[in-house]
């Protein structure tokens, strides 16, 4: 009779065994699929080929567009102004869509479909995962809703000597202050330089701290502020970078006026720092191409920096166009300003 007990409580333990053990299997089978989805969304690795890079040029403007029609409507007329006043190419990063344009008005256009999963969480990682898909020499970085103007081609220029490996970016207007968090979060102690705008430029040595950037950002870094204008800015002070661009991107309906009228006591305070090269933040097309048709009929022949005493060229005398922050211009060009011991909290 003992014998008999211990054989059935032992056949009894080897069932609830084998039920464990297959209960275990099924819910890490259905584990190993969602990590594995999970891990593809957030954490591809930096060295995973994103695109088959073919034709790129070396150096170009590089934007991206989700399928919104009105999207699709802007970035038609920034192709046309890049046209119109740049001798370099665009590459186009489409999201999810295969993106059509027209190669006879836009010849000199690369277009590349990236997915929305190679991002992260947020579609304004896709801005550095384009950068970085780019493979560009020398890149400069332009959103949707922009249109470039008359000399924009000196952002090239600077960049060609730009001996550094850290992307540069036009000081910002107006400082958001909502990145304290972040700081903290990331062990920033304070800024080297003033807050930059998400408008961004980079040479082929700035790659590996792009890659950390989209990196962070597919952890979802960044997502409560500005995301990848505040990535970028976190990222730069804790690298203790040092030089910004003048501010090259003024917000388009409301400068193209002052960029129109060279007086000699402009009405552009607190802002009279920087160049006009582009003129941004026209969320519909109509805007743009007013914008672009004011650019054609003003001419090459306008002075473009920005100052308290009116538009003035760069080669008149004592003119700069950093703002009064900077330690200095930078003997390097003319775009770019020093910042040291800027040490702000």
């Amino acid at each position: 009779m003992f014998i008999n007990q211990f054989y059935f409580e032992k056949k009894s333990f080897i069932l609830r065994l084998f039920v464990i053990c297959l209960l275990s299997l099924i819910i890490y089978k259905q584990w190993i699929i969602s990590y594995s989805s999970y891990k593809a969304y957030f954490f591809q690795e930096d060295n995973e080929p994103v695109v088959n890079r073919t034709h790129y040029p070396k150096e170009a403007f590089v934007t991206f567009t989700t399928s919104r029609v009105d999207y699709i409507e802007l970035l038609n007329v920034l192709l046309d102004s890049v046209h119109l006043f740049s001798t370099r190419s665009v590459i186009i990063f489409s999201i999810d869509f295969d993106l059509i344009i027209n190669r006879t008005r836009h010849p000199r256009v690369t277009i590349e479909r990236i997915s929305h999963k190679q991002c992260g969480p947020t579609t304004y990682a896709c801005k550095i995962l384009a950068m970085i898909s780019s493979e560009v020499n020398y890149g400069v970085q332009l959103e949707v809703d922009s249109v470039v103007s008359y000399n924009i081609d000196l952002l090239f220029d600077m960049l060609h000597v730009w001996p550094y490996d850290l992307p540069l970016g036009p000081k910002h207007p107006d400082d958001p202050g909502n990145y304290k968090f972040d700081m903290e979060d990331h062990k920033v102690k304070y800024r080297t330089i003033p807050y930059i705008h998400g408008t961004f430029v980079w040479t082929y040595r700035a790659y590996p701290f792009l890659r950390h950037l989209l990196k962070l950002m597919r952890r979802g870094a960044f997502t409560n502020a500005n995301c990848d204008e505040t990535g970028m800015n976190i990222m730069l002070w804790k690298a203790k970078a040092n030089h910004t661009l003048c501010k090259y991107d003024p917000f388009g309906s409301t400068n193209i006026e002052k960029y129109e009228q060279s007086q000699s006591a402009p009405k552009c305070s607190p802002y009279c720092d920087g160049v006009y090269l582009i003129f941004h933040g026209q969320k519909e097309s109509f805007l743009s191409e007013n914008i672009l048709e004011r650019l054609r009929t003003l001419g090459p022949n306008q002075p473009f920096v920005q100052t308290p005493q009116g538009l003035k060229w760069f080669n008149d005398t004592n003119i700069t166009c950093c703002h009064p922050s900077a330690t200095r211009p930078s003997p390097l060009h003319p775009l770019l300003c020093e910042y040291h011991k800027y040490n702000k909290t």
